[in-house]
Order: structure tokens, then sequence, then C-alpha cells
């Protein structure tokens, strides 16, 4: 399995579409619908609460996103979010030892 250059996530589950070997003929489009809830009468999403636990590292939101929605998005299964976080979670301590 060979990983992307430029975030380090096997080709398969690499989010770099323009500079991977792999074409893509589909772009995904994420309106943030999947990741807004409302928590005590107050609507917030995924972001809002990234930044209320100040969390920066980019693979690290990624693996947040991935383990709070995971299969509930539509158009990938548990298992599929789940490895994915797990990439996410690899590059996070990649990141953070740089």
């Amino acid at each position: 399995m060979s990983n992307c250059n430029i975030c380090g996530y096997p080709v398969e589950l690499c989010k770099c579409r323009d500079y991977c070997e792999q074409s893509y003929t589909e772009i995904e489009v994420d309106d943030g619908t999947k990741y807004r809830k409302k928590i005590k009468g107050v609507s917030v999403d995924i972001y809002d609460v990234l930044a209320a636990f100040k969390v920066y590292n980019p693979a690290v939101q990624h693996a947040i996103k991935k383990l709070l929605a995971a299969g509930d998005r539509g158009y990938k299964d548990k298992m599929t979010d789940l490895e994915e976080a797990k990439w996410s979670i690899t590059r996070a301590i990649e990141l953070e030892k740089d």
C-alpha cells in the first residue's frame, strides 16, 4: 500500500485529491450539516467543539470528526470511518513529533 506524499495517508484514504497519484472522478461537497447537533437547545457543529477544546492539530481534528460521526454520514460505513480515524491519529502523532 502506498502513502500520499502530502498527507501521509494511504492513497486509498487520502484527502489531497489534486496531488495524489490516484485520479478521482467525483468531488465530495460537505455542507457541514452532518456535523451539526443540538446540545441542550443550542445548535453547534464539530468546529465549535474543536475550538472550545482548543484542538489545533488538523489530523486530530480529522480523527475526532470521524469518531464522532462514524458510519452516520451516509456514504462510508463505520469501519471505514474508524480506519480513517486510526490513520489520522497516526499522522497526528507524526506531526506532534516534528
